[in-house]
């Protein structure tokens, strides 16, 4: 009746991958990223779990469960977790740069676009039938998720449905980590992880971890950066590219909750704050962000062009992905190495229980705020429906979607 919830390696991951395996099937799976993180953790559940078997659901919910706590993009993080889960070091590194790339090229473009020509992209009616199609098939993720971690046990799948239903009718980010953390006492409480037979559990926490000199330098620059912005000191410095690192490290090792919740803190540094941006731009960094497949963060590409041209893009983007991405695969080793540690293990159940209901809430929201018509609404239902019945790849179905979008802008226009 119950599963184990183990950090360790998985069957599907002693099915050995290549580092072109990751780069590929990230950079695909970034072409077609639309509509948030829960999007994009869908389209790698069917991808690399259900159609590719390398990884299995419990490392999924694994990955976003840790990268729920922890601060920066959430579905980078978990790309990058699991990048490391099947390839140490190298594959988290192309993992991320498999996601990103897509993103961060067309957003280069339209940088370079908005800045030199004044050139603003009117994508409205393209991308129209996207977010149903996204909706849906976040949905039918969860759903799936649903069915095969928490059906067959009561306490794992009151659990879920509690955390939809409180998520769907809330607004605040501080309500979905209030759910995570009661997720975890509720999983310590009822025990939700269940026995493993002829295991011997650890009563105790390891946080101690073997790191080699370049772990130890990486960790120490973070904390500076981290430090450094907390301070106020970027504030203090001349130098362009400093400024760039400092200011988007400590946003990417300080901000929590996604994109949309770090949209107003961003506005307040960026253009209240520091002035890099008019609140225009900012506007239009956010719109622009919204039409390529990635991150809302991948607006750090626009800005950082703007400061310091291509040098300043680049940098602005390594600074905003890498150093939560470090400290994602370090406390997912800390983890690792407390796998058989009983109360963890039922914080883990139990909060991967939560995650499973956040999935599904997201869903639910993201089709609560489009247009209500019968397209729409045909859109979204034949995309459950060949998603969850029948199988067939997000990737197919987004790019249905956007070709859709593309006929109805020609009919339109």
């Amino acid at each position: 009746m119950y599963r184990d919830i183990d950090t360790g390696r998985s069957k599907a991951a002693d099915k050995k991958v290549s580092l072109r395996y990751l780069f590929t099937a990230f950079f695909k799976i970034g072409l077609v990223s639309f509509g948030g993180h829960m999007a994009l953790i869908s389209v790698v559940q069917r991808e690399m779990v259900d159609k590719d078997n390398v990884i299995d659901n419990d490392t999924i919910l694994g990955a976003v469960t840790v990268a729920s706590l922890l601060p920066g993009p959430l579905a980078v993080n978990v790309v990058t977790y699991i990048g490391h889960f099947l390839r140490g070091k190298k594959g988290a590194a192309i993992s991320m740069l498999g996601i990103l790339l897509p993103a961060c090229i067309l957003m280069f473009i339209l940088s370079v676009a908005y800045f030199r020509y004044a050139y603003s992209l009117q994508a409205g009616s393209i991308m129209y039938f996207t977010g149903a199609t996204v909706g849906a098939i976040i949905i039918s993720t969860g759903l799936n998720l649903f069915r095969k971690e928490a059906a067959s046990d009561v306490r794992k799948s009151a659990l879920s449905i509690i955390a939809v239903i409180i998520q769907f009718i809330s607004k605040s980010y501080f309500i979905t980590i209030g759910l995570i953390i009661a997720g975890g006492l509720a999983g310590v409480i009822m025990k939700t992880a269940g026995v493993r037979p002829g295991i011997k559990e650890s009563p105790g926490l390891r946080m101690s971890l073997r790191m080699d000199l370049p772990a130890k330098l990486m960790l120490t620059i973070l904390a500076i950066c981290e430090l450094s912005f907390i301070a106020n000191i970027p504030r203090l410095i001349e130098n362009t590219y400093l400024k760039i690192g400092l200011v988007f490290s400590g946003i990417s090792l300080s901000l929590f909750g996604g994109g949309y919740v770090m949209i107003p803190i961003m506005q307040s540094l960026f253009v209240n704050e520091m002035k890099w941006l008019s609140t225009q731009e900012f506007i239009d960094a956010i719109a622009f962000s919204q039409v390529t497949p990635g991150p809302i963060l991948v607006s750090a590409t626009f800005i950082g062009y703007k400061l310091a041209g291509i040098t300043g893009a680049i940098l602005a983007t390594m600074s905003i992905f890498i150093p939560s991405a470090v400290l994602m695969i370090f406390v997912s080793q800390i983890l690792d190495k407390n796998k058989d540690n009983k109360r963890l293990r039922h914080v883990l159940a139990g909060i991967k229980a939560i995650v499973i209901g956040l999935i599904i809430a997201s869903g639910l929201k993201l089709l609560q705020q489009l247009d209500r018509n019968v397209v729409v609404a045909s859109v979204a239902i034949l995309s459950f429906l060949l998603n969850y019945k029948y199988k067939v790849s997000p990737v197919y179905l987004i790019l249905a979607s956007i070709a859709a979008g593309v006929i109805l802008k020609i009919v339109l226009y």
